[in-house]
């Protein structure tokens, strides 16, 4: 069976971001899974300047998500929804996400974990036509979550992460075949 291409995105340009912890630990686990394929996509890579350059800017991400069968997203929580930088990336595009799963990861340093942030983003991303699954990883307090190597301190993360990437698995895979038989 062929393997399924889900990129991660870390959608924080921010100098000494928690979340790129989070988002290296999730990059780690789905790497682990013998059924997909990944790619660590920094938005810091993305960041638009001048508007001559949009094309080439964005080119990349182009190339990426027409590859893509789905899509993980690690965000911070940003007074209470995401970095302006995802939604300028997001915003780039609109027909490379139709009919693709989405997982949205939430971060802060607070007790809630960015699932404001994962309410905010999830209607963008269903209006741009992806399928979201339905469970939302938070990552509450995550300066306690690492150890000072980056490696997590609470294991249950890892089957949170397991349980997610067999969830996104099924609905990639689905999906992938439902858009094959309608083009």
């Amino acid at each position: 069976m062929k393997k399924l291409f889900i990129p991660l995105v870390l959608g924080t340009a921010r100098e000494g971001r928690e979340s790129e912890k989070v988002a290296r630990f999730v990059f780690g686990e789905i790497s682990k899974n013998e059924s997909l394929t990944t790619q660590f996509v920094d938005v810091r890579d993305f960041l638009f300047g001048k508007t001559e350059v949009y094309g080439k800017v964005v080119e990349p991400w182009k190339e990426i998500m027409e590859k893509a069968d789905g899509l993980i997203i690690v965000s911070p929580e940003y007074n209470h929804s995401f970095p302006g930088e995802l939604k300028i990336l997001i915003d780039s595009l609109y027909d490379e996400y139709v009919k693709k799963p989405v997982a949205v990861i939430g971060v802060s340093s607070g007790g809630i974990g960015g699932a404001r942030m994962a309410d905010n983003i999830k209607p963008i991303l269903v209006t741009l036509g992806m399928v979201m699954l339905p469970e939302t990883i938070t990552f509450p307090k995550s300066k306690e979550l690492f150890s000072p190597d980056g490696s997590i301190l609470d294991e249950s993360y890892k089957k949170k992460i397991a349980d997610l990437m067999q969830n996104m698995e099924w609905f990639a895979r689905t999906l992938k075949e439902a858009r094959k038989a309608h083009d």
